[in-house]
């Protein structure tokens, strides 16, 4: 395929991308979007303006290839948008190496320094994006999904592409001629090119997608206060916890906790500090628990916690490390002891129904509350007891009793 043939095939899929994520920003608003839509209508105007530059080497290739550079910050900044993460502006300085090279001396080859000026500037935005998307360093990117980190790949990809592009620039038959599009590379690059911006553009569209429909889950799921979960998504994922733990036989426990005395807050204080203080309960708990527990607010100022793994001692150590950083919390614009009880239902081995965990563990939330609040109560639920024959005749069993007592 011809050179020319395959910069406008270059030039049509551009176009393509930019309104297509042009269309998608409209439905979504999403100003990453936006911003890749506007990285790639760059890209159509340097393609439009290439064939000129037998006429004029400023515009159809300083000035047309100098629009690559400025796509591809583009795509970075939209990137950054997209990911929560801050770019410097010091990013579209990149632009004064590439001005720098009209002050290159007349009556020699430029072909090499505009080559691999522009390959390795271009590398440059692009590995950033990847990085923006792939790392997990700096401020956090928990929306990491397929589509992200396809997306990351591709511009890790594309990035790697240049960086080895503007390396191989000195070889003899890589770039021949800018004005004439005679060389090996340019012909590899527009061909990388077309299939980097159908790429491109699908993984933005879906990235963004994915993340609307993980916002709209995350909204059905989370309580809209504190972020916790909600009931429902609390039993649904418990229940699949439970059953995991059942089969490998693991110990856990089960947590109810409230705040102490929260209905003469609100009544002395007013609702807000209440939710104030809500909001800091669960920083409190989030810091506290290990990161395979499951929170979740009930409702008021009820939680409820899910920790495969807890034994006893540990879930007194965790019950006193919430009392002890809620207490230091206190004073810190909230009411000053501000305390919580906690109740909780200790298992171990064999399947524990969900329902009869709650009703143990809201039996020693109230034991808690009875002996003087800001403390945790524990109570046990023994698994049940093989039935072993009874000597003293035939057909007769005993069996152990599946509760045991409570623990301070």
């Amino acid at each position: 395929m011809d050179v020319v043939t395959m910069l406008v095939m270059s030039l049509a899929a551009a176009a393509a991308a930019a309104g297509f994520l042009a269309v998608e920003w409209r439905i979504l608003r999403n100003p990453a979007l936006l911003l890749w839509s506007a990285g790639f209508a760059t890209i159509v105007l340097g393609c439009s303006l290439s064939p000129v530059r037998a006429a004029s080497f400023l515009v159809g290739v300083w000035f047309a290839n100098g629009l690559l550079v400025v796509a591809h910050l583009l795509f970075l900044f939209g990137t950054a948008r997209f990911t929560g993460r801050r770019v410097a502006p010091l990013w579209w300085g990149l632009l004064l190496a590439w001005a720098g090279l009209l002050l290159l001396p007349a009556g020699i080859d430029p072909t090499p320094a505009f080559a691999m000026t522009n390959s390795s500037l271009v590398a440059l935005a692009a590995l950033r994006a990847a990085h923006l998307l792939l790392s997990r360093a700096g401020t956090p990117f928990p929306e990491r999904t397929a589509a992200s980190d396809a997306l990351g790949a591709v511009f890790l990809a594309h990035g790697t592409f240049y960086a080895v592009k503007a390396l191989l620039v000195p070889v003899p038959g890589a770039f021949v001629s800018l004005v004439g599009f005679k060389g090996v590379l340019i012909q590899v690059s527009l061909f990388e090119g077309i299939l980097v911006e159908m790429l491109l553009a699908l993984l933005m569209a879906a990235a963004v997608r994915r993340r609307r429909e993980e916002a709209m889950t995350a909204l059905a799921e989370r309580d809209p206060l504190t972020g916790a979960f909600n009931r429902r998504a609390f039993e649904s994922r418990a229940a699949e916890a439970l059953r995991d733990m059942a089969a490998g036989r693991q110990f856990g426990a089960l947590l109810l906790l409230d705040v102490d005395r929260f209905k003469t807050v609100n009544d002395s204080f007013g609702h807000a500090v209440g939710d104030r203080i809500l909001v800091a309960l669960t920083g409190v708990l989030e810091a506290c628990l290990p990161r395979h527990a499951i929170l979740a607010r009930l409702g008021g100022d009820e939680f409820v916690i899910l920790v495969p793994g807890l034994d006893e001692a540990a879930a007194s150590a965790l019950g006193a490390a919430i009392r002890d950083r809620m207490a230091r919390e206190s004073g810190r614009g909230l009411p000053t002891g501000a305390t919580v009880s906690l109740g909780a239902a200790l298992f171990s081995g064999g399947p524990a129904g969900l329902d009869t965990l709650m009703a143990l563990a809201d039996t020693a939330l109230y034991e808690a509350k009875a002996h003087g609040r800001d403390r945790l109560q524990a109570r046990r639920l023994e698994p049940p007891a093989e039935r072993v024959p009874d000597r003293s005749g035939p057909g007769a069993a005993t069996q152990m009793s599946a509760q045991g007592g409570c623990c301070a």
